[in-house]
């Protein structure tokens, strides 16, 4: 299968929110502050957006007052504050006299409640001839569909990997070689990039110079630690505390191996997850790696939230204590927060498991492409309410064709809420940050994967399967000698009982 096959298969996923600013709520209509309605009153707008995405609510906001002042409309906007959930809020409003016309839903799995209580409006039911073209050319398994029909506008596109500053791997390898090093990483089998972990480590604890060799090519490792690299306390930060650590994106990539989408994992069969053991087990093989190589050693201060949450993980890496950080764009402003200085040289590198072609259940991947890629992938849709009027209906229409065609539209996507577009032409699109142009360049050579595991049924990822591996293994420094196949056989057991296939 190509590459260009493989960055239309990147589908939905639901996003863990990093919590960039506190609780809260932010609402505003052109000309005038407003609140989320739950009275019976009159509408004092003609066009309500309810935005499940904090940490753009101010840009939201701005967009609408930017567009009602273009076409002459009132524009509500309400959004409420960073990490905030959403759903009761929504659900309210919903069951209010004044719905919105707009309103946002993360995946497949969420969107079941507004399809069965008639909210989501098929937009095959569009009128707006600019807005079904729109729809049109929206990517296939970039939609929001319940297998029949389309509900969704992606509000844009995240990726993540292997957060690397390329400045610390200058202080390793020299600056000349960061390049090489980088291109090399990528291409890098999983055996390559397992001796390289443990030789980094074993410089980083121990003073032992070395070299590391990546897709054959040898990488010298400095006589001695200076400049960022003095500071090293392990390769990876880990967010140990965190159960999504080990559930949600890590265990993606083995989901990957085994479905091409998030709709063909919610549709599993006992059968296929039983044949998918081998990626499982890869899995647990690069989190023992990882875990076992981490800035704090594996065990009961490895889970300790004030050490190791989420915050401290990002703080970790950022003031140069570990080479690597799996995380996604999302964190940039977390980074930047704990240190500015290093947010201009981050990339990323994907996230190596020790597959082979058997485990690799999907048509036409391969080993090699899994190794090369990066998920990226819709976090969230704008979706439309099919229970407001036609005007809004119209409106609404009319205002997600001017976001997400318009230079003026587009100018708040990118630039104000720090988007990637999800209709980016790649060759000329730049996030103007580090790490989305990094997303970007993934997107732009084919190597990117999908974010399958939301299929996966609700809460096993991180509630169930994350959980488990962060009370028996992640806590422990020593795994039994059957730890990989217990803990894909938990994988496929707890999935299937969960998803009522047992």
């Amino acid at each position: 299968m190509k590459g260009k096959k493989w960055l239309s298969l990147a589908l939905a996923g639901m996003l863990a929110v990093s919590a960039l600013a506190g609780c809260g709520s932010s609402s505003s209509s052109t000309g005038s502050a407003d609140t989320a309605s739950t009275s019976t009153g009159s509408a004092d707008y003609d066009l309500y957006i309810f935005n499940n995405k904090g940490e753009n609510a101010d840009a939201m906001a701005a967009a609408a007052e930017a567009f009602g002042k273009e076409k002459g409309v009132k524009v509500k906007a309400f959004s409420l504050g960073s990490g905030v959930n959403s759903d009761d809020t929504l659900r309210t409003e919903m069951n209010s006299k004044n719905k919105p016309a707009i309103f946002s839903c993360m995946n497949a799995e969420t969107l079941v409640e507004w399809t069965e209580g008639g909210f989501a409006m098929d937009l095959s039911k569009a009128t707006n001839e600019e807005f079904k073209q729109l729809v049109a050319d929206i990517p296939e398994s970039f939609n929001l569909t319940d297998g029949t029909a389309n509900y969704g506008i992606p509000y844009n596109v995240e990726g993540y990997g292997y957060i690397v500053d390329k400045e610390m791997l200058a202080a390793l390898f020299g600056e000349d070689q960061v390049d090489a090093f980088l291109e090399a990483f990528k291409t890098a089998t999983y055996d390559e990039f397992e001796q390289m972990v443990l030789t980094l480590q074993s410089y980083i604890k121990e003073g032992t110079a070395g070299s590391v060799t990546l897709s054959g090519q040898e990488f010298a490792l400095a006589a001695e630690k200076t400049g960022k690299a003095a500071t090293l306390e392990g390769v990876f930060s880990v967010a140990g505390s965190e159960k999504w650590t080990y559930g949600d994106h890590f265990v993606n990539i083995a989901v990957d191996a085994i479905f091409p989408d998030s709709k063909a994992a919610g549709e599993a069969t006992l059968e296929q997850l039983q044949a998918g053991k081998g990626a499982f087990e890869a899995y647990a093989k690069a989190l023992d790696l990882k875990t076992a190589n981490a800035t704090t050693p594996r065990g009961p201060e490895l889970i300790n939230a004030t050490t190791n949450g989420y915050d401290p993980s990002v703080a970790t890496f950022a003031n140069s204590k570990a080479i690597f950080l799996k995380q996604g764009n999302w964190a940039y402003e977390n980074i930047k927060k704990a240190n500015a200085d290093i947010v201009d040289t981050l990339t990323f590198l994907p996230i190596k498991m020790p597959f082979t072609q058997d485990d690799i259940k999907v048509e036409g991947l391969t080993v090699e492409h899994m190794l090369e890629s990066i998920p990226v992938f819709v976090p969230n849709y704008y979706c439309i309410n099919d229970k407001v009027s036609d005007e809004e209906k119209e409106l609404a229409e009319e205002f997600l064709v001017w976001l997400n065609t318009t230079e003026a539209g587009q100018k708040f996507v990118v630039e104000e809420m720090s988007f990637i577009p999800y209709n980016a032409d790649p060759a000329t699109t730049s996030a103007g940050y580090s790490l989305g142009d990094s997303i970007i360049s993934y997107m732009a050579a084919d190597k990117t994967l999908t974010n399958a595991y939301a299929g996966a049924p609700k809460g096993w990822a991180t509630d169930n399967f994350g959980l488990q591996m962060m009370e028996n293994y992640v806590n422990t420094a020593e795994w039994p000698e059957t730890a990989y196949s217990d803990i894909a056989d938990y994988a496929i057991s707890s999935w299937a009982e969960m998803a009522g296939l047992e």
